[in-house]
Formats: structure tokens, sequence, C-alpha cells
């Protein structure tokens, strides 16, 4: 049986677990990346005076591992993703916000859209898959 979420383990292992975590990616041999992840958050606010809409996010600037997709995932995801995609790693517990596909990567001077997303069977680690804005 395949289990997932809360249950799976007690509190005091699931924080031991996150902490592991947290400090392998702050020391991986792959430098950790530096990035913001912004999700909507709201419905938009409108300045009808101004005649601008922004779109209100939450953001968090959080530590991640990162690389780019292989060809042998393109090839095998029918698709779904893109050479050049940039897949990102990150600790579940320093996002703010459930991240989504309406989701948006900083990482630099380059804004990304999220494409995927998916978490591990223990809900720690959250795996963002972004692909370049045009």
């Amino acid at each position: 049986m395949n289990q997932r979420g809360p249950g799976l383990v007690d509190a005091v292992m699931l924080a031991s677990i996150a902490a592991d975590l947290s400090s392998l990616i702050g020391d991986a041999d792959a430098s950790p990346a530096t990035v913001t992840v912004s999700t909507p958050s709201g419905a938009p606010t409108v300045d009808n005076a101004a005649g601008t809409i922004t779109r209100n996010t939450d953001d968090d600037t959080v530590s991640t591992l990162r690389g780019e997709v292989t060809l042998e995932e393109v090839q095998a995801s029918l698709g779904g993703l893109q050479l050049g995609d940039v897949r990102y790693h990150v600790i579940a517990s320093s996002l703010s916000t459930t991240p989504s596909t309406a989701s948006t990567i900083t990482d630099g001077a380059t804004v990304l859209r999220v494409v995927t997303v998916s978490t591990d069977p223990l809900g720690l680690l959250w795996t963002l898959t972004a692909r370049r804005t045009p």
C-alpha cells in the first residue's frame, strides 16, 4: 500500500526529514539558486481610473536546487516538457502558498512560468518545472 500525506510519519520524524532536506539543499555540490516564487492570491486589483489591473501574488524568496530538464525527460513527456525547461526543487515549508501552474519563478533577471508542479509522498519538497516566458 502506498500511503501519502499526513499520518505517514509522526510530526517529529517529519520535522527531522524537513531539516535534513534543508541542510542538503544548502550543502549540495550544485550551488543552490535563490529565486522568488510568485503565486496568485485572490482576485486582481482593478484601478479603473488609471486603467490598470494588478495581479496580487504571494512572493517567497527561497533557496532551490536547479537543473535543466533532460532530452530523455522531454521525449518521455509526450509534449508536456520542452528543451530549456528548468526544474526547481523547493522545501515546501519555505513557501507561504501552494504553488500552481499559475505561479512564476524569478531567477535573476529571468521570469519563468511554472508548467508542472509535484510533491513527494511526505509533502516536504515541491518540484516545479518552469519555462522561460517570451
